[in-house]
């Protein structure tokens, strides 16, 4: 099995748990080279949770900057019907603002959920990722939001802090088998039975070692993994604080609490 499709695996894992639980964790950033066929990868994964309800709860929000050479994308939905609007000559599609998406995404499912996918969510404009940043807050039941990047350094922290970042692409941290050594063995010091404070300078020692959101990121992974809802909304808690006046010190050690 290639690496592309343990990585699709591990995503359609995590659909499964969410759909399967009560639990609100529902927005993922997938990051990926720009080679890979992302947008494809996803709609797959969608049909195969919606199944007949795929046309009406699959809602893709398209990125055509390079077909429109625009610096920053016009985020349109693919359609085929005769009330869409022909910008771009190959393609169908109605010209959404933010705030219709939103509204798309409050109306009930015709299934059993709602997908929205966001191709290349590090293109979208200031004002269009503020507007966006409440229905990443206050995610509602039964919907799931979908977005892929080539270059995640280009996202806002303030979007970045509220996802399940999940790494597809060769170059990201968590191929890097110096660092993946070291969050396997946070990760066996946090589900040991060493008392709290020891576990805390782990997760301290590690944080200055590598970057804070990087080693939350694998442990709301691992966590998901496990099921373990309660502690990946402890470690979400913390990155949606990490950018606060809390001190990281005690920052992480309130993410050890559960």
């Amino acid at each position: 099995m290639s690496k592309l499709e343990k990585n699709i695996d591990i995503l359609r894992k995590y659909m499964g748990l969410w759909l399967g639980s009560d639990q609100k964790i529902s927005f993922f950033i997938l990051t990926w080279s720009q080679r890979m066929w992302k947008s494809q990868v996803v709609q797959d994964l969608a049909k195969e949770f919606l199944w007949d309800y795929f046309i009406n709860d699959f809602l893709y929000i398209k990125d055509f900057s390079f077909e429109l050479q625009k610096e920053h994308t016009i985020k349109v939905e693919m359609k085929n019907d005769e009330t869409a609007k022909t910008l771009y000559s190959d393609y169908n599609y109605q010209d959404l603002g933010t705030r219709e998406i939103n509204s798309r995404l409050q109306q009930s499912p015709s299934g059993k959920a709602k997908i929205l996918l966001i191709e290349n969510i590090e293109r979208m404009t200031i004002g269009a990722i503020n507007a966006f940043l409440k229905t990443c807050e206050e995610p509602l039941a039964n919907r799931i939001i979908i977005a892929t990047t080539s270059n995640k350094s280009q996202i806002l922290d303030t979007i970045i802090s509220r996802a399940i970042t999940i790494p597809f692409g060769q170059n990201d941290y968590i191929v890097d088998q110096n660092i993946l050594a070291d969050l396997e063995s946070l990760v066996k010091v946090l589900d040991s039975d060493e008392n709290i404070h020891k576990k805390h300078l782990a997760l301290v020692d590690l944080s200055k070692k590598w970057y804070t959101t990087q080693v939350l990121d694998y442990l709301v992974s691992h966590y998901l993994s496990q099921n373990n809802f309660q502690k990946v909304e402890k470690r979400l808690d913390v990155k949606k604080m990490y950018k606060s006046n809390v001190s990281l010190d005690s920052l992480l050690f309130y993410g050890l609490l559960y």
